[in-house]
């Protein structure tokens, strides 16, 4: 073995410890530090509150399960802070998990741990979100198509055909929890029929078993696209758009690749800690990839990449930096399989040392960030005070529960919240982004309109023309928390609704 020189070491056993750290670290953390959940966990308390299949920006996976996660826990929010790491850690297990069949154990580990040096896996997956959730569907879809793909060498725990079906199943919730999971079934599609042996599994049942799983889970969003005019294929072309110019379709592939090379780049500190030392640098006893983990590494992690690549430059999309957090999780590997460095216990130690030291600094980090805030944070807006101030304001005039709430997604998605009466968004006070309102029940109950004065500007134009019609405005004023920096009060125009107007 290339390692056979290190002895008494178990890299599961480390594994394992790193991620338990890991977990609870950058679940902790934020629940201690942060006073209101960050944006997107806050859109998608909005969208859990009512169960759809589908929402105006994103399918309905992100939703369902901000919903399972505010009813374990009410208004402190720390759940949602729970099922962020959950995705992390289910990314680097099924990395880990992956990375064993293609690397020694030790090499396996060492491809892990390098992913915490990567800003998608620490401070960038605090936030539930689409993205967060890409982590850990897209790294399990890949484990079990390949697990799928080997069946016939395996003697694993995985049956084919349920290797199969769970293939289905997290390549159908990845779609359903963002579109882009489409570069990644392109993938592993093409992976599968550009190669004679993976096609001969189209000949047999298992694969279909999988194609059937992945099909259940999306039909039912597919249905409520066609009742809600494409709402959601509409953001995302929206999204992508831009004011047309001929440089659209080099500059934002270039920036693209820029910004996804800029969150990579950190990996080279903990590289060159297994590259430096004694002499060789290298390990003089390389291991042998076979084709078909280096074929299959290309179709998961380069594909996905070219085509978001492609895709830009054909069409000039505008693409998000953000969009690249799934696509780095398969790096670790691939870097360590093309330097596979010469390891000795003094390396791997001062690896480990080095992984838990950077996890204790980027949290020390992010908590001295917020507690010292040198610029506007979510992480300080006061949403739980502007939200009992609303509440008390319509119960102490009406004596019922506050049952809906409009305005911009932030506002009214934070007193939707954090408001024990847990009232009904209508966001933006659009009812395509919020099929769920009833008019005639809002009309007969009444409602709180809402928005910020600084930011109205932010607003759609539509909406911009509504606050116009508004009367009866007052103006509430709402300090920050940790105001270090002299930040002006918050200033919340509300208009009050009575019920039966």
């Amino acid at each position: 073995m290339p390692y056979s020189h290190i002895k008494h070491f178990r890299p599961d056993r480390w594994l394992y410890l790193f991620l338990c750290v890991h977990f609870l670290v950058w679940t902790i953390t934020p629940s201690l530090v942060r006073f209101n959940l960050p944006l997107d966990s806050i859109e998608g308390t909005i969208w859990g509150h009512q169960l759809e299949w589908g929402y105006d920006k994103n399918p309905y996976l992100n939703g369902w399960l901000t919903a399972l996660a505010t009813s374990m826990d009410g208004q402190s929010g720390w759940m949602v802070y729970v099922f962020s790491q959950i995705c992390v850690i289910a990314c680097m297990w099924a990395m880990w998990k992956l990375a064993k069949n293609i690397l020694p154990p030790v090499y396996a580990l060492i491809s892990v741990l390098l992913l915490e040096s990567i800003q998608y896996f620490n401070f960038h997956a605090i936030d539930f979100n689409d993205n967060t959730l890409e982590l850990g569907l897209w790294a399990l879809a890949m484990y079990f198509f390949y697990k799928a793909l080997r069946a016939d060498d395996d003697r694993g725990r995985y049956p084919e055909t349920i290797s199969w079906m769970l293939t289905g199943l997290f390549a159908g919730l990845g779609m359903m929890a963002k579109y882009y999971t489409i570069t990644l079934i392109a993938g592993m599609g093409l992976f599968l029929l550009l190669h004679q042996e993976n096609r001969k599994r189209l000949t047999t049942l298992p694969p279909y078993f999988g194609l059937a799983v992945f099909l259940l889970v999306c039909f039912p969003h597919v249905l409520w696209l066609f009742s809600h005019d494409f709402i959601t294929v509409k953001y995302v072309v929206d999204r992508g758009s831009s004011v047309p110019s001929w440089t659209n379709h080099f500059v934002y592939p270039i920036q693209f690749m820029w910004q996804q090379f800029e969150a990579l780049l950190p990996i080279i500190v903990p590289l060159s800690l297994l590259l430096i030392g004694k002499k060789p640098i290298l390990n003089p006893v390389r291991f042998n990839i076979n084709t078909f983990n280096q074929k299959f590494l290309f179709y998961v992690a380069c594909v996905p990449f070219l085509l978001t690549l492609s895709i830009s430059l054909l069409l000039g999309t505008k693409l998000r930096a953000g969009w690249g957090m799934p696509l780095l999780s398969t790096w670790g590997i691939i870097l360590i399989a093309a330097i596979q460095p010469h390891l000795n216990k003094r390396k791997i130690i001062c690896l480990l040392a080095y992984t838990f030291i950077l996890l204790a600094a980027l949290v020390s980090g992010y908590s001295i960030s917020l507690m010292r805030p040198t610029t506007t944070t979510s992480a300080n807006f006061p949403g739980r005070e502007i939200a009992a101030h609303i509440t008390k304001q319509w119960h102490d005039t009406y004596h019922t529960k506050l049952e809906y709430v409009g305005g911009s997604r932030w506002i009214s998605g934070n007193i939707s919240f954090y408001s024990p009466d847990h009232p009904a968004v209508f966001i933006e006070w659009d009812e395509q982004r919020a099929p769920w309102i009833n008019q005639q029940d809002m009309q007969k109950k009444g409602a709180v309109y809402v928005w910020d004065m600084e930011q109205v500007n932010d607003l759609p134009v539509e909406a911009q023309q509504k606050i116009l019609q508004f009367k009866n405005v007052s103006v509430s004023e709402f300090n920050w928390h940790r105001n270090k920096i002299n930040l002006p009060p918050i200033k919340l125009a509300v208009v009050i609704v009575p019920p039966g107007s």
